[in-house]
């Protein structure tokens, strides 16, 4: 009871309980920034350093280290000091790992244009020189579904081979022909 009296008077006390609630309030942003993606977009500084998910792993980081310090004793500005080294680390950290996670979303969407020489499959027969039938294959692990054309009939489930793209939803396809069946 004596060393809580003697905490209370010296500000040990007040400074670790004011560490704990910057802490629990880190967690509470994170939390909003995590579970409510574009509810605080007003309050949000978008992708940089100053996004609600940095700014909250900053303050969940600094508050729980220098609570952590100042509860084995450390004197409270070196407490201080070393949560702020961790919040920084931290909130560098929740940057980039943002960063790198939005960016790798972007990289591995399917285009037409990136489907050229891409083998498929005849799902709707094509008609030869007038008509659109149906090719789906896979890419990057998503299933993709074309109207395709041809020059010539194609029936179903012939394997095909993409020579060009018409539009973001169609292309025009030849018969796949292995080097096997070259011979």
């Amino acid at each position: 009871m004596i060393d809580w009296i003697n905490a209370l008077f010296d500000g040990t006390l007040y400074a670790g309980g004011v560490f704990l609630v910057i802490g629990i309030v880190g967690v509470v942003v994170l939390l909003f920034s995590f579970l409510l993606d574009g509810v605080f977009d007003l309050f949000d500084g978008g992708d940089g350093p100053l996004s609600l998910t940095t700014v909250g792993a900053f303050a969940t980081l600094f508050g729980f280290t220098a609570f952590g310090c100042v509860g084995a004793g450390v004197p409270v500005g070196i407490a201080a000091l070393l949560g702020a080294i961790a919040g920084v680390l931290g909130g560098f950290g929740a940057w980039w790992l943002t960063r790198s996670l939005r960016n790798d979303q972007s990289n591995t969407s399917v285009t037409t244009s990136s489907l050229v020489g891409e083998t498929g499959m005849v799902v709707l027969a094509i008609p030869g020189g007038s008509g659109f039938g149906e090719i789906a294959l896979t890419k990057h692990g998503e299933r993709v579904s074309l109207s395709a054309t041809a020059s010539e009939d194609i029936p179903r489930g012939t394997q095909v081979i993409i020579v060009h793209t018409l539009s973001a939803t169609s292309v025009a396809v030849e018969p796949y022909q292995s080097a096997d069946e070259n011979r």
